[in-house]
């Protein structure tokens, strides 16, 4: 980086989380829509593709709410939330729930999610608002600070292939959380 260069360090951090791990999936083309609607130059966004991670099954020998990270994967994982000031987390509706996926990697860890601005975007045939709801219950136990559930809807919002026909009111309503998350995450930090 040239001496003369100026980085902006005020810039907010968000991670776009993809939680579905099939191979056949449609969330990486969900969490690209949530980027498209995030305000430019005021994120600076991360993508969290759960597939790529690869967490295994929870195997800490330690509960996480003591923090003793001793395994790799969890000090990576760990640092990448931490590093985050917020979060959408892209979910189907796997069988009136959110994929194992998601909820093994929040398992992994336990003070990263305190007071984290979290967003829910969730997709699926009734718009996942059962995955939603449920994943808002899990995430509210481990004190993340959920601000809103967006669910878009199967042959209204995307189609089952994943091809995209959002509406403006539902873009509106992410744009709304991001903004809230935002405020959050402003509050959170120490004044420099």
């Amino acid at each position: 980086m040239p001496a003369d260069e100026v980085v902006d360090t005020s810039m907010k951090k968000l991670g776009i989380v993809v939680s579905s791990t099939r191979p056949a999936r449609i969330g990486p083309k969900v969490a690209a829509w949530v980027e498209s609607v995030v305000p430019a130059g005021e994120w600076e966004v991360e993508l969290l593709d759960l597939s790529q991670i690869a967490l295994p099954f929870l195997d800490e020998v330690d509960m996480p709410a003591n923090g003793n990270y001793a395994l790799p994967h969890t000090k990576a994982w760990a640092e990448q939330v931490s590093g985050l000031g917020a979060l959408v987390v892209v979910t189907p509706q796997y069988n009136k729930s959110f994929p194992a996926s998601i909820k093994n990697a929040i398992d992994f860890l336990y003070a990263e999610w305190h007071a984290k601005p979290i967003a829910l975007v969730g997709y699926g045939w009734s718009g996942a608002a059962q995955a939603t709801q449920a994943l808002a219950e899990v995430l509210t136990h481990v004190k993340a600070d959920v601000v809103d559930q967006i669910n878009l809807v199967f042959n209204a919002d995307l189609t089952p292939e994943g091809e995209l026909t959002v509406g403006e009111d539902n873009a509106d309503r992410l744009r709304l959380a991001l903004s809230a998350m935002a405020q959050k995450q402003s509050q959170q930090q120490p004044a420099a």
